[in-house]
């Protein structure tokens, strides 16, 4: 719509000193002839903006027009403009931009130079590691789907990991760690599910419609809790592996040695994750009990030797 353009042209100016009738034409795809019947319109709406000519030409506010911000200080949007920095690194939504450009309008020409001091100081990036663009593809699919309780279907593998077809209602997508889910009812097994967008192949949404079922956010959240069997681990590491360690278990779980190793003690998830975790330290850890996740541990350890004696 064309008064939603008008807005957002007045948003653009109030955030930037100055913007080419071309960036303007680009960034709203219409011709720069419309962009000049826009900024005529807006002028004699009461909103003075000023024509600069030559190769830094373009259009910009007059100094000192700016929006009332009555509700909020400037710390509170220096908080909402590095927290929604760090959502636009992980999600393509041209919403959070244009809602970035109305927190730069609202901030005056004086506190600029400060918003930039702070974005040299901090960065929140919700992106996480080896999130690449077909990750983010999917993640666009699957917020279009939830937004309009349409079915998905995909692959999946199992813990062997042989793929198989699943299809879900899809009820929320979350960040965890590393790594983004979506949680959903799965159809295929009739139940609540949590499934890593990195391991979805072939996503297919469909044209059939769902009811969204009555569960919260914090039901879904609990799906965690129902993942698999918690056992009581105990852990010993070399010191040389202390950093890492740190990285990988709370800090009230580790007990530092008086030689500098470190034992860990805990209830964890026996998953992949827990013995991939677990050999990933190599010789460096020695899994003191239970006993059949030691005898798991050797077992792998042995197989995967087997490996290298052909």
């Amino acid at each position: 719509m064309k008064i939603d353009r008008l807005l957002a042209i007045v948003t653009l100016l109030l955030g930037r000193d100055r913007i080419s009738g071309k960036e303007l034409a680009e960034r709203f795809e219409v011709s720069v002839r419309t962009i000049c019947r826009d900024i005529d319109a807006i002028n004699k709406a009461g909103i003075p903006i000023v024509s600069y000519t030559g190769i830094a030409g373009g259009y910009g506010l007059i100094d000192h027009y700016k929006l009332d911000r009555q509700l909020l200080t400037f710390e509170e949007l220096l908080v909402i403009e590095t927290a929604l920095n760090g959502m636009l690194s992980s999600l393509d939504d041209q919403k959070i931009q244009l809602l970035m450009d109305k927190v730069q309008a609202i901030i005056v020409k004086a506190e600029r130079d400060q918003m930039q001091e702070h974005k040299q100081k901090m960065i929140v990036d919700f992106n996480p590691w080896g999130h690449g663009r077909s990750e983010q593809d999917i993640i666009e699919q699957l917020r279009g789907a939830i937004k309009d309780n349409l079915m998905v279907e995909f692959d999946y593998p199992d813990t062997l990991g042989e793929y198989h077809a699943r299809k879900i209602e899809p009820m929320t997508i979350a960040l965890k760690g590393y790594h983004w889910y979506v949680y959903g009812y799965c159809t295929t097994r009739n139940n609540y599910r949590i499934f890593r967008l990195s391991r979805i192949n072939n996503l297919r949404i469909t044209l059939e419609s769902f009811i969204r079922r009555d569960k919260t956010i914090e039901d879904l959240e609990a799906l965690w809790n129902d993942r698999g069997p918690v056992t009581h681990l105990e852990l010993h590491f070399q010191p040389q592996v202390r950093t890492r360690v740190q990285d990988y278990f709370k800090a009230e779980l580790i007990t530092p040695l008086p030689d500098g190793s470190l034992r860990v003690k805990g209830e964890f998830l026996e998953d992949s994750w827990l013995y991939d975790t677990i050999l990933s330290f190599g010789p460096n850890v020695l899994v003191l009990e239970p006993e059949h996740i030691r005898a798991e541990i050797a077992d792998r350890v042995r197989r995967t030797a087997q490996l290298y004696d052909k």
